[in-house]
């Protein structure tokens, strides 16, 4: 979904590996050095299950699937919220009950909960890259600001008991009209916001409630039902073979080396040794100007650019024109071919251009040089995200 502008270098710590028990969360589709350590603790319910199911959704918008949210808890009693799992983040926000420019998101009310605690009071705000649908943000701030503060945060039943975090008494225009209420971060092992200095999946993993700290996705295309996330772990019911694991890069977030691009198999030059962001939250391709040029150069000269990032063509011209997309992820050995079947090259209908439609890759020249892999690759996979040991892992889906 969003990327933090900061997030092409970061720092990485270590924790020590815990095992205990993997959580299974099928989901709904759909950068700051600051203050003093506070301590976090961790909790979970007895005789939990060490797989947990909840329901889904897709958040379909014509013809793109845009985003995967699930439901945590917050709080003591909880209050539920709907929120993206954004591996291209590192911590997490919701709005309080104050907050006037949250559209129809549900607002945390601190007076109910009697684990609230209002430390560190750190007033704060995330910058983002992208937003939540298809359409580029311009880089301009946007984001949302609120105070860092503490209280109990849940999923399934497994629970950080003090976990900081962002409520948000400002909320940007693209969360206005979503069916989510808010992000969570779950971006590699050590870069946060917090005070605390632990984001909540990689508190949650430090309790020793999780096997291991791997989480993994399932997110099949167009489905309204059936998505899935793993936390500690994968599961083999959603995925044949092997897991194919490539190295990440050490210095930065979900990043790998990209060796080259293809379309409908053949080479894209200018494509060619760059590294790739992977980020589950966001609905499109990205990469510097120069480069996605170069793309539609190779796939059609009608395909123009909408605005300074957005590309297109007329709607009824558009499945004509659409390619088939392999990136090659790890070199060597390790190399693994990730396909885009033609038929996602349509993002759907242009808003605010009638009768023109958005094709997958946008440019975006604030990404440090990368490129940006989002949605309409990672849904043909089975994803296996490993920020401690810096690996990411991909796997055929199973329908």
């Amino acid at each position: 979904m969003k990327i933090p502008s900061s997030v092409a270098v970061v720092s990485l710590l270590s924790l020590v590996p815990h095992v205990q028990s993997a959580i299974t969360l099928p989901l709904k589709p759909v950068d700051k050095k600051i203050g003093s350590m506070i301590k976090q603790s961790t909790s979970t319910k007895t005789g939990e299950a060490g797989k947990i199911t909840v329901p889904v959704k897709d958040w379909i918008k014509h013809t793109a699937d845009l985003q995967w949210y699930t439901e945590i808890e917050v709080g003591t009693p909880p209050q539920k919220f709907n929120v993206i799992f954004d591996t291209g983040s590192f911590d997490m926000f919701i709005a309080n009950k104050n907050c006037t420019s949250a559209g129809n998101s549900r607002l945390f009310d601190s007076d109910k909960s009697s684990t609230f605690d209002q430390q560190p009071n750190q007033p704060s705000s995330f910058g983002y890259g992208t937003g939540v649908d298809s359409i580029p943000l311009q880089y301009n701030g946007e984001g949302v600001s609120g105070v860092i503060v503490t209280d109990k945060v849940g999923i399934a039943g497994h629970a950080v008991d003090q976990q900081q975090f962002l409520l948000c008494d400002q909320y940007p225009e693209f969360m206005a009209d979503v069916p989510f209420d808010g992000v969570m971060g779950i971006g590699v092992e050590g870069p946060t916001d917090m005070p605390s200095g632990k984001a909540w999946y990689w508190a949650l993993y430090a309790s020793g409630q999780l096997d291991s700290p791997e989480f993994s996705l399932y997110y099949p295309a167009g489905e309204k039902d059936g998505a899935e996330m793993t936390l500690g772990g994968t599961n083999p019911e959603r995925y044949r073979g092997d897991i194919h694991k490539v190295k990440l890069n050490q210095d930065a977030n979900f990043v790998v080396d990209q060796p080259s691009l293809t379309i409908n198999g053949k080479p894209l030059a200018a494509a060619a040794n760059q590294q790739a962001i992977l980020d589950s939250g966001t609905a499109y391709f990205a990469a510097p100007s120069k480069i996605v040029s170069a793309f539609y150069k190779a796939v059609s000269p009608k395909i123009k650019q909408l605005n300074h990032e957005a590309w297109g063509v007329e709607c009824d011209i558009i499945e004509s024109l659409a390619v088939e997309i392999t990136f090659t992820f790890g070199s060597g050995a390790e190399a693994f071919n990730a396909t885009m079947p033609k038929e996602f090259f349509n993002l759907g209908p242009y808003e605010g251009k009638p009768g023109i439609c958005q094709t997958v890759f946008s440019s975006i020249d604030a990404l440090g040089g990368k490129f940006l892999i989002g949605g309409p690759l990672l849904k043909h996979y089975y994803t296996v995200w490993d920020g401690h040991n810096m690996e990411m892992g991909f796997a055929e889906l199973k329908n």
